[in-house]
């Protein structure tokens, strides 16, 4: 049984800057369109919520969307570089 992997580097360069601009021209738009909703707007407007709210709160969820962020930024490198 063979797997034929394809490698697609532009794309994977591409989410490498932007994240989610890799699927998007792989032909997945709705899919970087929600990478890139979340990393650029859901991520930071969570952090700016928890803010106003408490101390503590502000610091774990900095922690929380740093971490999310970096698995997120992985996850659509590597879905942009591999495809079947």
């Amino acid at each position: 049984m063979c797997i034929d992997m394809k490698f697609h580097f532009l794309e994977a360069i591409c989410s490498f800057f932007v994240v989610g601009l890799g699927q998007i021209i792989k032909g997945e738009g709705k899919k970087g369109v929600v990478l890139l909703l979340i990393f650029y707007f859901a991520l930071p407007a969570a952090v700016y919520l928890s803010l106003q709210l408490n101390a503590y709160f502000f610091l774990t969820t900095l922690g929380l969307a740093i971490i999310f962020g970096i698995i997120l930024w992985t996850y659509s490198i590597g879905d942009a570089l591999l495809k079947k």
